[in-house]
């Protein structure tokens, strides 16, 4: 990717990606989904050196502005792939990251996330994205990069039972989803349904601040952003929402 108008920059060269990976978050993703019960795990990922190795960002070289940002992780699994846990995005950062404290030797790596922000979409960076997060795995030796995609589309379609939404294909027999088409394009394969992805939960005054919404009532309610209704629960004071995302599978 030497021909790129821009130049790509890890958290281990850079520290101050830190900061600017949090300042993007709140730009890419809607308010509830900083909100993640593993959000305290983040730290690691720029604080200890061999992680930041697999932290980010895309630089432009006329502005110096930040136009894409990645997160992944390496960890051990010794399962069939088939038998990724159904707590994708959570159990995968969690367990890099224990895994790191406790040094046992990863063999594969998880793709976290890739952020772009509004005004650079649509120009084809996505697969750029990806394209480094392959690059920097492969680079430290590794032949497997799975990934729990976030299908962003399924927002539009949040009553569809994910499991059929996952599968819907396109007039070129390619997901329906464009997020993980990219990564279809890419020989990615899609493995199996993590609807316990990732887990946000909080009480009723938390979940109407992000959402701007009222829940008077109990029940299952849809909200802006989310790939499936959020519960709420008056009695308890407290609304959960489970996300599902999908294991996808790069072989390097």
């Amino acid at each position: 990717m030497t021909d790129t108008p821009y130049r790509i920059v890890t958290a281990f060269e850079d520290g101050s990606l830190r900061q600017a990976n949090f300042d993007n978050a709140r730009l890419v993703w809607p308010t509830f989904m900083l909100h993640d019960i593993m959000g305290d795990y983040f730290a690691d990922l720029f604080t200890v050196p061999e992680l930041s190795k697999y932290q980010f960002a895309f630089i432009e070289d006329k502005t110096e502005r930040i136009i894409l940002m990645g997160n992944s992780i390496p960890l051990r699994f010794d399962g069939e792939l088939s038998e990724l846990p159904d707590k994708g995005w959570d159990w995968g950062i969690e367990k890099g990251v224990l895994d790191s404290r406790a040094g046992i030797e990863p063999n594969m790596v998880m793709a976290i996330q890739i952020m772009i922000p509004p005004d650079g979409r649509g120009k084809g960076l996505s697969v750029h994205g990806v394209t480094a997060m392959r690059k920097i795995a492969s680079g430290h030796g590794f032949s497997d990069l799975i990934a729990p995609v976030r299908p962003n589309m399924k927002s539009k379609y949040p009553l569809v039972p994910f499991e059929k939404y996952i599968y819907w294909t396109n007039g070129e027999r390619l997901p329906f989803d464009p997020w993980m088409r990219v990564h279809a394009r890419m020989g990615a394969k899609i493995i199996k349904p993590a609807h316990h992805s990732m887990l946000i939960h909080g009480p009723i005054a938390d979940w109407e601040e992000w959402t701007d919404m009222k829940f008077p009532e109990s029940g299952e309610y849809v909200i802006d952003g989310a790939l499936n209704p959020i519960s709420i629960d008056v009695e308890e004071n407290k609304g959960v929402y489970h996300e599902p995302n999908v294991w996808m599978h790069h072989r390097l």
